[in-house]
């Protein structure tokens, strides 16, 4: 009798291990994997020999896919995984990370692909690129090259509407293609201010800095070279980041009204150096009213420097205005 006990007692203990099995494997709710498959072994904990075993192709790098529980289950029952749906689980979500390939490359790719299919953009313009989403979103794997090629674009010249695939990296042909959408628009580079700067200060090359403005909003008469501003003076009180007008800005007065300004008058070997009265203000290279006070005479001179002025005159009429 007591021999028929150990052997019915036998199914038992097996019973008590298979419990004990079943028990020791668990489904992760959330998994994020690095590769281009899952695996078992991502989304059980004790998964055993069969870790190793493929149940789904990762998703792209970057982007998120959910399994259903019962596929798992089944994948599970059929690699000896003993596992029971205590949570009552519906799907896994699996993630894959990923690295964001840089914005700055993307938008490259996407505007050079523009240029091309489009004839009427001029070789020099430049394209601002934003996008649908805020970002490009476009990730490839850890250790993957960082690179992104353009597969497909359609662009609407009217309203800079596009929609493109783009592969990352740009020669992994295994990569699935990556949608991106948003506008494109010309853009031109303009220097601004970074103080507030008044008619007499003249701007320095720490005082300028660039901002990119939509093209259809930068008229002609818009400074758009550094030459443009340093070395100048406004005619009026400038502020921060605003865009300037060519009307807005002057040389620096050199010469002010009612100062005494040196007149040089060249003429082969002939030179002349006279003292004289501005009767204008002017800057380099105006031309001003200057009266000799000896003679109580006026004469015209270009402004070549701070109280400086070179006479260029014909005629000893007018040597004779600069010795009287």
């Amino acid at each position: 009798m007591a021999f028929r006990l150990k052997i019915a007692a036998l199914p038992l203990a097996a019973a008590i291990l298979f419990a004990g099995a079943a028990s020791a494997a668990e489904l992760r709710p959330s998994t994020v994997v690095s590769g281009n498959t899952v695996t078992l072994g991502d989304l059980f904990t004790d998964a055993g020999d069969a870790a190793n075993v493929i149940v789904a192709d990762a998703p792209a790098p970057g982007a998120a896919l959910d399994i259903s529980v019962s596929r798992l289950s089944l994948a599970a029952r059929r690699n000896g995984i003993a596992w029971r749906n205590t949570t009552s689980l519906t799907h896994v979500t699996v993630t894959r990370s990923g690295v964001a390939v840089p914005e700055a490359e993307v938008s490259a790719a996407i505007a050079s692909a523009i240029a091309a299919q489009t004839p009427s953009l001029l070789s020099t313009t430049k394209l601002q690129i934003d996008y649908t989403t805020g970002t490009s979103g476009v990730q490839v794997g850890e250790e993957a090259e960082r690179t992104v090629k353009v597969e497909q674009l359609a662009f609407n010249p009217r309203n800079g509407a596009f929609d493109a695939f783009v592969r990352a990296p740009a020669n992994d042909l295994s990569a699935a293609p990556r949608r991106v959408s948003g506008r494109a628009y010309p853009v031109t580079d303009v220097p601004v201010l970074v103080r507030d700067i008044a008619p007499g200060d003249i701007v320095r090359a720490q005082d300028v800095q660039w901002i990119r403005l939509p093209s259809d909003r930068v008229s002609n008469n818009i400074v758009t070279t550094e030459g443009g501003l340093i070395g100048m003076s406004p005619r009026y009180p400038v502020r921060t980041g605003e865009p300037l007008r060519m009307s807005d800005m002057q040389p620096p007065v050199v010469v002010a009204k009612g100062a005494t300004v040196d007149m040089n008058y060249v003429s082969g070997a002939l030179t002349l150096l006279a003292r004289g009265r501005a009767l204008q203000s002017g800057a380099v290279g105006d031309t001003i009213d200057i009266v000799n006070p000896r003679s109580n005479r006026t004469v015209q001179g270009i402004v070549e420097g701070p109280n400086v002025v070179r006479i260029d005159t014909m005629g000893g009429s007018r040597i004779g205005e600069l010795k009287s």
